[in-house]
C-alpha cells in the first residue's frame, strides 16, 4: 500500500463518521414543541342562538355548526366536537333536551329547547 491508497481510505472512514456524527446529531436536536392555540368558547354564541329560540325545532350538531358560521358568530370555524361539548353540558344543565331522530336510514341526535 502506497501513501495515496493510505489517505483515500482514511478520507472514505472520516466521510463514514461523519455521516454517523452528523446523523446522531440530528437525532440529538430536538424539535420545539407547538403551541397550541386556546380554542374559542362556544358557549356564549350557542347560548345566543338558544335565547333567539334557534332550538324550538329540533337541530342536530352539524345544522348549529352551519347556523354559527352563517351568521359570523365565531372568529373561527367552530369544530363539530366543540358544538357537541357544548351542547351536552346545556343538556346536563336542562336548557336542552336530547332526542333520537330517524334521518336519511340513519339515527341521529337532535337538540331542542324543553317547553318547544
Amino acid at each position: 500500500m502506497n501513501q495515496e491508497e493510505i489517505n483515500k481510505q482514511i478520507f472514505e472512514r472520516l466521510e463514514k463518521l461523519e455521516g454517523v456524527v452528523f446523523a446522531t446529531e440530528k437525532k440529538a436536536i430536538k424539535k420545539e414543541p407547538t403551541k397550541r392555540t386556546k380554542g374559542i368558547d362556544l358557549n356564549i354564541p350557542i347560548s345566543k342562538l338558544l335565547s333567539e329560540g334557534f332550538f324550538k325545532s329540533g337541530r342536530t350538531d352539524i345544522e348549529v355548526c352551519q347556523e354559527l358560521r352563517l351568521k359570523l358568530m365565531t372568529s373561527k370555524k367552530p369544530l363539530r366536537s366543540s358544538v357537541v361539548n357544548v351542547l351536552r353540558a346545556m343538556v346536563k344543565k336542562g336548557l336542552l333536551m336530547r332526542e333520537k331522530m330517524q334521518k336519511e336510514k340513519r339515527t341521529v341526535l337532535i337538540y331542542k329547547q324543553p317547553n318547544a
